[in-house]
């Protein structure tokens, strides 16, 4: 059973409002915190992304229609658990191949992109 668990998570918005979102693990074994990262993936998950602008923007005290954010939340809530699903699932899928503390790092994008860009390096 690998005892590589995470206990750290940052997030840092662009000016586009996309992130970059950031997992330190460390062996539970250890309470060593050296940042090693091997690259950023990269995701598309628009739904995401709208759902964090909002949270950018109650944390920046800027004007957001709360009533309609909690309509579109309502309506796209399928797709923003099932994006939610697919950034852990590659989070956990990088935590089992690792033998050592580092950090996974993964830009979140609303755009589209190519499938030979889904993971950059």
């Amino acid at each position: 059973m690998n005892q590589i668990k995470p206990f750290k998570i940052e997030i840092e918005w662009t000016d586009k409002e996309d992130f970059l979102f950031s997992c330190h693990y460390r062996s539970v074994s250890s309470s060593e915190c050296r940042v090693i990262s091997d690259g950023v993936e990269k995701h598309s998950f628009p739904v995401m992304v709208r759902a964090m602008g909002n949270v950018l923007h109650k944390l920046r005290r800027e004007h957001i229609s709360f009533p309609l954010f909690l309509v579109t939340l309502a309506f796209e809530h399928r797709h923003l658990l099932s994006e939610i699903d697919q950034l852990l699932h590659a989070l956990y899928r990088h935590l089992q191949e690792q033998k050592r503390s580092g950090r996974w790092r993964c830009y979140v994008s609303g755009e589209i992109m190519n499938p030979s860009s889904s993971r950059g390096g």
